[in-house]
């Protein structure tokens, strides 16, 4: 299968993160992510200024469940704060992130 191929044949996911309810958005993704296989989930984290530790909590079960799933994550509009919480919780290798 050729590099175009593989791009066309997957599918993706997309999931805008609610700022009021993080966890809540991420719990709905890695529900989704259970029902997936191969594809790619993109988390939309333009909305996110701040990860607590129940989003925290929610991600790291998200992440979890997508690599069992072999579901790619890709995070986009990351801002530093929540990309530094990420790498402090050690969940910066679990995605890939999307610069806009």
């Amino acid at each position: 299968m050729s590099r175009e191929d593989h791009l066309m044949s997957t599918s993706t996911t997309l999931f805008r993160i609610a700022s009021a309810d993080v966890a809540g958005s991420l719990a709905e993704a890695r529900d989704a992510a259970e029902q997936l296989e191969g594809t790619e989930i993109l988390l939309d984290f333009s909305a996110v200024r701040r990860l607590d530790v129940a989003d925290v909590t929610a991600l790291a079960e998200l992440s979890a469940v997508a690599s069992k799933r072999e579901v790619r994550l890709t995070a986009r509009a990351v801002s530093v704060g929540v990309y530094k919480v990420l790498q402090l919780a050690g969940l910066s290798g679990a995605m890939s992130f999307m610069s806009d």
